[in-house]
């Protein structure tokens, strides 16, 4: 890469990593306060917070799809997909899909058939960099959040949109008493 692709490429980084991860912060803490015994025990058991950050991720994925172009001809149950066609790789789709998961929709941190690989974090020379950061940022704030404030209290949720790319989510407003 010449210096513009690799500053590019570190700008992106930033860029993606910051607004993913806030996103995907904002769903788990709404997610978790919504499912009340959940939280609860997260707060008891702080080794329960890597689980309940991919359930969170699983369910409510910040980057909604991500679009490619396929490299060959590929068949789709039968329908063909041209080599160059930009195709759109659904990440809700694929983490809500009832062949992979038992009871799809719902949100449980117990979940025993969790992915090994994220899917929500890409696959090959797509993978996210970031993954590792991400994962540990999730996983701290949690892990702070049910310590210091178990309290915690769902005010108004927020609302998440779209279904292509970084998803925007509104302001959610939480409170508690000392």
């Amino acid at each position: 890469m010449n210096l513009e692709e690799i500053l590019f490429q570190i700008f992106l980084l930033i860029a993606a990593a910051t607004d993913t991860t806030r996103i995907s912060t904002v769903m788990q803490d709404a997610l978790l306060l919504q499912h009340r015994a959940q939280w609860e025990a997260v707060c008891r058991d702080p080794a329960l917070v890597p689980a309940a950050v991919a359930e969170s991720l699983r369910l409510e994925p910040s980057a909604a799809a991500v679009a490619r172009i396929a490299a060959e001809p590929i068949d789709i149950d039968g329908t063909l997909v041209p080599a160059g066609s930009l195709i759109t790789l659904s990440t809700m789709s694929a983490m809500r899909d009832e062949r992979a998961f038992t009871n799809p929709d719902a949100f449980d941190i117990g979940r025993t058939d969790q992915m090994r690989m994220h899917a929500v974090f890409g696959y090959g020379v797509h993978r996210c960099i970031g993954e590792a950061l991400a994962r540990a940022e999730l996983e701290e704030v949690l892990a702070a959040l049910a310590a210091r404030i178990p309290q915690l209290q769902l005010d108004v949720p927020p609302t998440i949109s779209g279904h292509f790319g970084v998803r925007p989510v509104s302001a959610m407003r939480v409170s508690w008493k000392p």
